[in-house]
C-alpha cells in the first residue's frame, strides 16, 4: 500500500512538472496558468479509487478547458489534445479501470473521442491525428487496467481457493484422528468396561459364599460401569459423527450432583454438598461446566485421598458463579499437586477459560481446594 502511494504521487509530481513545462514551451502558455492547468490535469489520479466519475469528469473538463484558451507554438504540435494530456488522461482511463470500473471507462473513453472530434472541427485548428492517437492510447490504458483487474480478481480467488483447501486437509486430518481415536476407545476401553460389565454382574454366582455387603458393591460397580459404557458409546458416536447429533444429547446439570455425590459416597468418601438457591435457571453451558468442574475434583479426591471428608459448594451472586471442592488432608501423604492431576485439571482450567472466568488450587491446612469463579 505505501509504495502505491509513493508511486501514485511521483506519477503526479511528474506529470505536473512536465506538463507545465510543455505548456510554456509548446502552447504559449503562462507559466501559473500552465502549471494550475497541469496540475487540475494530474491530481484526480489521487482520488480516482473514492471518486472514479469525478476523477474522469475533473481530467476531461482540464483537457477542454486547455485545449479551447492554448494555442500550439507550431503547426506540428498535437492539438487539441497535448502530449502530456494524453499520457494524464491514459493512466486515469488504466487505473480506473483497474478498479473494475470498466463501463466508465468506456463511457468517459466515448465521451474523449467525442470532444476530441468537435474540437477537430474547429475552423483551421483542428488535428485528425492527435484525436485519434489519444483515443487509442486512453482505449490501451483501459484494457491493460481491465486485463490487472482480472488478474488481481484471479489472484484473490486463487488465494481462497487455497485457503479453503488447507481448512478441508486440516478438518480431513481432525476426522482422521477422531475417527482412529474413536477406534482406540471402543477396542480398548469400551472392551475392558464391558468385562467390568459382565465380571461385577456374575460375581455372586461365580464366587462362593460372598458377603452380602460385597455383593451389593459388585452390584453398584456394574451399575456404575454400565453408566460409563452408556456415555462412552454417545462419545463414540459423537467422535465418528455417524448421524448422532452431540448438541442433542442429554447433558448434565446442577440437578444432578446429589446423584453424582451419592456415587461418589457409596465409594466410601464422605461429601457434604451445598447449592445456593437460584440455580437451576442458569445457561445449559454453564450448569454443564459446574458439573464437570465438581465431578473432576471429587474424582480426584477418590483417587489420591480416599475416604478424606470433602466439601463442595456451589454459590451464586448477581455477576458469579462459584463453585469449590475441598477436600481434608489425606490419610496417607501430602496434598495433591494441580501437576500430579494429570489432564484431567488442565481441562478444567481450558473449559473455565473458555468461559471467560477464573481458576485456581490451593492447599488449605494441607487438603486440596479446587474453585472456579465464571460469570454470568
Amino acid at each position: 500500500m505505501t509504495y502505491r502511494r509513493l508511486g501514485l504521487g511521483a506519477t503526479v509530481t511528474l506529470l505536473v512538472a512536465l506538463g507545465a513545462l510543455d505548456l510554456v514551451q509548446h502552447y504559449h502558455t503562462d507559466p501559473a496558468a500552465a502549471f494550475a492547468f497541469s496540475a487540475v490535469r494530474a491530481v484526480p489520479l489521487l482520488f480516482y479509487r473514492r471518486m472514479p466519475l469525478e476523477a474522469w469528469l475533473t481530467g476531461l473538463a482540464a483537457a477542454v478547458a486547455l485545449a479551447v484558451v492554448s494555442t500550439p507554438v507550431m503547426s506540428g504540435e498535437p492539438w487539441p489534445w497535448a502530449g502530456t494530456t494524453t499520457a494524464a488522461l491514459t493512466a486515469l482511463g488504466g487505473l480506473v479501470a483497474s478498479r473494475g470500473h470498466r463501463r466508465l471507462s468506456v463511457t468517459m473513453l466515448g465521451v474523449l473521442t467525442g470532444l476530441g472530434l468537435l474540437l477537430w472541427i474547429w475552423p483551421g485548428r483542428g488535428d485528425l491525428t492527435a484525436v485519434v492517437v489519444t483515443s487509442a492510447l486512453c482505449g490501451a490504458g483501459i484494457l491493460v487496467g481491465d486485463v490487472v483487474r482480472a488478474r488481481r480478481s484471479i489472484a484473490v480467488e486463487l488465494a481462497e481457493e487455497r485457503q479453503v483447501s488447507a481448512e478441508e486437509r486440516e478438518l480431513r486430518s481432525v476426522v482422521e484422528e477422531r475417527a482412529r481415536i474413536a477406534r482406540e476407545l471402543h477396542d480398548v476401553v469400551a472392551h475392558h468396561m464391558s468385562v467390568i460389565v459382565v465380571q461385577s454382574e456374575t460375581a455372586r454366582y461365580r464366587l462362593t459364599g460372598l458377603p452380602d455387603d460385597a455383593a451389593a458393591e459388585f452390584t453398584e460397580i456394574a451399575r456404575l460401569a454400565r453408566g460409563s459404557l452408556s456415555e462412552l458409546r454417545g462419545l463414540l458416536s459423537a467422535l465418528r459423527d455417524d448421524g448422532a447429533d452431540p448438541n442433542r444429547t442429554p447433558q448434565p446439570t446442577l440437578g444432578e450432583l446429589p446423584a453424582l455425590v451419592a456415587r461418589i459416597e457409596a465409594a466410601g468418601t464422605p461429601v457434604t454438598l451445598t447449592v445456593a438457591p437460584g440455580t437451576g435457571d442458569l445457561p445449559q453451558v454453564l450448569q454443564l461446566a459446574v458439573f464437570r468442574i465438581v465431578q473432576e475434583g471429587l474424582s480426584n479426591v477418590v483417587r489420591h485421598a480416599p475416604g478424606a471428608r470433602t466439601w463442595v459448594d456451589v454459590t451464586r451472586t448477581d455477576q458469579t458463579l462459584k463453585v469449590a471442592v475441598t477436600n481434608e488432608r489425606a490419610a496417607d501423604g501430602g496434598p495433591l499437586t494441580e501437576k500430579e492431576g494429570g489432564h484431567g485439571l488442565v481441562g478444567v482450567r481450558e473449559r473455565v477459560t473458555l468461559l471467560g472466568g477464573r481458576f485456581e488450587v490451593d492447599q488449605p491446612d494441607g487438603g486440596w481446594r479446587l474453585r472456579a469463579e465464571l460469570p454470568l
